[in-house]
């Protein structure tokens, strides 16, 4: 068999690119002495907000992924 390019993008490995990928819809953050990357996200009329966190920002991204797609 040919062409077995993956067909996912590269795991994002750092804040820029977690902003790369999210930063118009997400803020981020990386706490360095806790080891924690995390989002925030608020609706339009500032009434909700919703935070997702985690160790590694492959793992942020693939929550904030699972986040937007629920929103759907």
């Amino acid at each position: 068999m040919t062409g077995n390019t993956p067909t996912t993008g590269r795991a994002p490995a750092s804040i820029s690119d977690l902003l790369e990928m999210f930063g118009e819809r997400w803020q981020m953050a990386y706490q360095g002495e806790l080891n924690v990357w995390s989002a925030e996200r608020r609706s339009p009329d500032g009434r909700h907000r919703q935070f997702l966190a985690a160790h590694d920002p492959a793992t942020l991204a693939a929550r904030i992924r699972d986040a937007e797609t629920a929103d759907r």
